[in-house]
């Protein structure tokens, strides 16, 4: 579980609702558009228009701001006011700002609120507010994302960052005036701008605690998520909570990732900003307007979470109308059935991201519940209504066992599993007729309902169950692989993993195919040390002076897992800091077995001798080696596994 998630939760769920009045403001939702962030340095004015051409398409939908995020601006001043720099800009901001006006479409500038911008050399404008914002107006300019960067706080004595943020972000809102859009761009939240942005003026303000951009990966994805969860009462029409911008495009996370950022976002009313090359970003994605639509909602409200226990959330928000949208998070590694109440009547229940050909219109008596893939979120349209639509109908492959089983079920090659799928007419509004379930596997695997895959009805709160013979073939590929069943225009995927155990014996466990693998530089090496960022670049393994022929090379923190099938006994290694890097580096080296600690070294430095580490790992389906950081700076921290082994029947 998700120490961060399951530790937060309780906060998140106890914050209260403060309605706020709008600030200010020059749009009537917020932002959407395009970021050069992912340009840096190289953003030029080609590379600006030709993202305002890939970007016009999507105008229709909110998409309009063409954002320039730094090194846009010349090293000096020029008579004391700003100038783009020459060479990337060499036909000004004025006819840059002409060029995306004509395509429907504004354009932003960054500024700092200290004397030099974050990058590119450029000036801030700390003393110069007045003069800038007038000068960025006159160029066609009609947002301003104002970063915190370079700020001289030995002038103001006896004063903390905060109160900093409150004299300088105020000076250049009142100088832009009303009808430009102000990011507050925070980003290490120092000035804590969720506290007094709205009363600032400030249209958007950043919400993380991250000082950096954020990163195309779903951890991080999700980690900001919960920072901006927390900031939730502070939100309101006006003045946006910004927890940055959307990645999808950008190839560092799934499309069901992405699609879950922008759920998440939209719940929280943030603005769409999109990172990607326009032309890149995935119209289904980005461009749905029915999810847009909950994020542009005239009543401006951040949603807040009505349930969560760490890996399932539901996240309710009210829309004008007097609708509400719901998103059911499923945070965990595998699909599980999220659930909430609606309330004491009947519901008209539209999921959002179905393809609009196939409807996704059902009723509802009172629940709502749905089997949610892993790392996804899926997003309804929620009204009272006493119109007569399919019940609402919840249809699982594979549920897990338990709450918090976030692991997919494991398959050995050529060994015959079971998996269950379940279907539940949770509408209690009307019967279904002719239930059948269907299978579809990859080329090679087998799979074969063991119970009666169809039945003749099935009434509000029953659930019918089948239970399908799976068999991969003997050389299936060692990785997660679909299997989709199908019933009644709906489908449900099991994702599955294909594993072997080891067999009986003592095997290196350098020999074997892990399941999963974390390193700190780099990656883990087999019968080397870890060596340096490059895979293929270790030298012997050597602790004190001992060479070995096998094992594993890590730079801690690390963990190297191993599906072990119930059917090995123990574990042994010997832990060791490599010669490579001398006396520095320290780590303590530990054996999981499934969800609990069974060995531990105690701390090694890389002036000690290896240690023989030994676990008893009965029973065990899955053992984790992990390589600790001692406490110090990880920079020499190559830990060895050396002469790693396990002993299995």
């Amino acid at each position: 579980m998700r120490t961060i998630t399951a530790a937060t939760a309780a906060a998140l769920l106890a914050l209260p609702f403060v309605p706020l009045s709008s600030a200010a403001d020059a749009v009537s939702g917020p932002p959407m558009g395009w970021s050069s962030r992912s340009l840096g340095c190289s953003v030029s004015d080609a590379s600006v228009r030709q993202a305002a051409d890939a970007l016009a398409p999507l105008a229709p939908l909110g998409y309009r701001y063409v954002i320039i995020d730094d090194c846009w601006l010349a090293p000096q001043r020029a008579a004391g006011a700003l100038a783009p720099d020459p060479a990337r800009f060499p036909g000004g901001v004025t006819a840059l700002a002409g060029y995306v006006h004509g395509k429907g479409l504004k354009l932003g500038l960054s500024l700092s609120a200290g004397t030099k911008a974050c990058a590119g050399g450029g000036p801030g404008s700390y003393k110069s507010e007045a003069a800038d914002a007038a000068q960025v107006k006159e160029w066609g300019v009609d947002y301003v994302k104002y970063d915190w960067c370079n700020i001289p706080t030995g002038d103001f004595p006896g004063q903390n960052v905060q109160q900093i943020g409150q004299t300088l972000y105020p000076r250049m809102r009142q100088a832009l005036g009303g009808d430009v859009v102000f990011a507050m761009n925070n980003e290490d939240g120092s000035t804590v701008p969720w506290l007094w942005g709205k009363d600032a003026g400030a249209t958007t303000w950043r919400t993380n605690v991250y000082n950096r951009p954020i990163a195309d990966a779903y951890a991080t994805m999700v980690d900001i998520w919960e920072f901006n969860q927390l900031r939730a009462e502070y939100a309101g029409p006006g003045s946006w909570a910004d927890p940055d911008l959307l990645q999808a495009g950008r190839g560092g996370m799934t499309n069901t990732e992405y699609r879950t950022q922008v759920t998440l976002w939209a719940m929280g009313a943030a603005p769409l900003i999109l990172q990607a090359d326009p032309a890149k970003a995935p119209p289904a994605i980005v461009g749905n307007p029915k999810v847009i639509a909950v994020d542009q909602d005239t009543l401006g409200a951040h949603g807040r979470l009505v349930k969560s226990d760490g890996w399932y959330h539901v996240v309710s928000k009210p829309l004008a109308g007097g609708d509400r949208a719901i998103a059911l998070f499923n945070e965990s590694d595998r699909a599980a059935t999220i659930s909430t109440r609606l309330g004491a009547s009947r519901y008209r229940v539209e999921e959002l991201w179905t393809d609009p050909a196939s409807g996704g219109v059902t009723s509802s008596a009172g629940e709502l519940a749905a089997q949610v893939p892993a790392h996804a979120a899926l997003l309804y349209r929620v009204s009272e209504s006493r119109e007569q639509a399919p019940p609402l109908v919840t249809f699982e492959a594979d549920p897990p066992a338990f709450l918090g089983a976030d692991r997919p079920s494991v398959l050995e090659p050529g060994r015959t599993g079971e998996i269950v799928t379940r279907v539940t007419n949770t509408g209690a509004t009307a019967r279904l007729r002719d239930v059948e379930v269907t299978a579809a596997a990859p080329p090679g695997w087998q799979v074969t309902a063991r119970t009666p895959a169809r039945t003749s009805r099935l009434d509000g709160g029953e659930t019918f169950t089948v239970t399908w013979a799976v068999t991969p073939p003997a050389d299936a590929a060692l990785q997660n692989h679909d299997l989709t069943f199908s019933m009644g225009g709906q489908s449900a995927t099991a994702v599955v993993t294909v594993a072997k155990s080891p067999g009986a014996g003592r095997t290196y466990l350098s020999d074997l195919a892990w399941t999963s693998v974390k390193n700190y530089f780099g990656p883990v090496e087999k019968d080397t040390s870890n060596g340096e960022r490059a895979a293929g670049d270790g030298r012997p393994i050597t602790i004190e002076g001992v060479t070995y022929a096998k094992g594993l090379g890590t730079h801690s923190p690390a963990e190297i897992e191993y599906y072990t099938g119930g059917r090995c006994s123990a574990v042994e290694f010997q832990a060791g800091i490599d010669d490579e890097v001398g006396a520095a580096g320290s780590a303590g080296f530990e054996v999981w077995a499934d969800g609990g600690r069974v060995a531990y070294s105690g701390l090694l430095t890389g002036a000690m001798p290896a240690r023989k580490v030994t676990a008893s790992i009965e029973g065990a389906r899955y053992i984790r080696l992990v390589a600790t950081n001692g406490g110090d700076n990880a920079t020499s921290d190559h830990a060895d596994f050396a002469d790693a082994t396990v002993t299995c029947q």
